[in-house]
């Protein structure tokens, strides 16, 4: 047997497209035969699906995976084991002893037994000493294995929720955003996402509460609302407050900031979307931080569409498939 695993630096890589190599490994009776590495020219499922085939895998053994790389990789029937992860070598050592498996790894070994028959099923978290649920250190969806809630069952957490009764008007925003979700005819685009979202809740009155840096794509977004609704674009520096000497503090760079700069104002931009009495407000590339306080001030609900990042082209998920940004953390 023949696995194909794309890594990055020397871990399964979380999305299998976005990984710097191809480990393979050839498996026979719980032998490791041969173990090589094969860099990956790019970040498509053509280039996986070129290594693969020209290496003869079985069975490609991967982190994340999109259902159109699925389909592609399946029919070179190769086989799919995903939602991988770990270290090369815990994977090599699983597939030495014939327990690999989707999901594997996503749990720490301590918490449960992986020689028991049971090794699905998460330890209950332990409880706080009142008895009233689980502590808060032990609380951290990503490690659970039995996954209930995906099941539609209750987990050891349902009694938390159970204590906080959300508004009445939530559930109508859940049904439409599920119902969004669930278009099978269509992959929608975010930007077509919010359209019928709004269409489906009857939104009227559209605040964008938008960054300078990002004045074309608030501009171009505020085009195509207008389309449908009524758009109110209000930029961040609303208001020209200026900085003064004693508003200034260095960042984490210790470069020299602009005195004469304008202030950030999320407060005055959700003061102005709220005597507009919008229905929704839409953020288009607020800093950290800016956007929290936009969002706690502002009457109607929020929703990003855009994000800011200076250093990967407003495409901020890129940090967490490049070695290159986490080696920085």
């Amino acid at each position: 047997m023949r696995f194909g695993i794309p890594i990055l630096s020397d871990r399964v890589a979380p999305r299998c497209t976005f990984a710097d190599s191809v480990l393979l490994v050839s498996v026979n009776r719980r032998r490791i035969l041969e173990q090589t590495v094969v860099p990956l020219e790019g970040t498509t499922w053509a280039d996986l699906a070129r290594v693969l085939a020209d290496q003869r895998v079985d069975t490609l053994v991967c982190g994340g995976i999109s259902p159109s790389t699925r389909e592609s990789v399946q029919v070179l029937e190769i086989d799919v084991i995903d939602n991988v992860t770990g270290t090369t070598d815990r994977i090599i050592d699983a597939l030495r002893q014939d327990r690999i498996h989707p999901g594997f790894g996503l749990v720490e070994d301590e918490g449960f037994d992986e020689s028991s028959d049971d090794s699905d099923v998460m330890t209950p978290p332990a409880s706080d000493q009142t008895g009233n649920g689980p502590a808060e250190s032990q609380i951290n969806c990503l490690e659970c294995v039995d996954r209930k809630c995906l099941r539609g069952e209750a987990c050891s957490l349902a009694t938390i929720i159970e204590e906080c009764v959300p508004p009445a008007w939530t559930q109508d925003i859940l049904e439409s955003a599920i119902d969004v979700a669930c278009e099978s005819e269509r992959k929608l685009c975010r930007l077509a996402e919010l359209v019928y979202f709004c269409l489906d809740m009857g939104y009227r009155r559209l605040g964008v509460a938008y960054c300078t840096d990002l004045l074309q794509p608030a501009s171009i977004l505020t085009g195509v609302l207008q389309r449908f609704f009524e758009a109110f674009p209000v930029c961040c520096k609303v208001g020209g407050i200026t900085l003064d000497a004693s508003q200034v503090h260095a960042g984490p760079g210790g470069g020299s900031v602009d005195l004469a700069a304008t202030a950030c104002n999320p407060s005055g931009q959700a003061a102005i979307l709220n005597s507009l009495d919008t229905d929704i407000n839409v953020i288009v590339g607020l800093c950290v931080g800016a956007d929290c306080i936009f969002t706690r001030e502002s009457h109607a609900p929020v929703t990003t569409i855009f994000v800011k990042d200076k250093s990967l082209a407003n495409n901020p998920i890129g940090a967490v498939y490049s070695n290159y940004y986490l080696e920085d953390f």
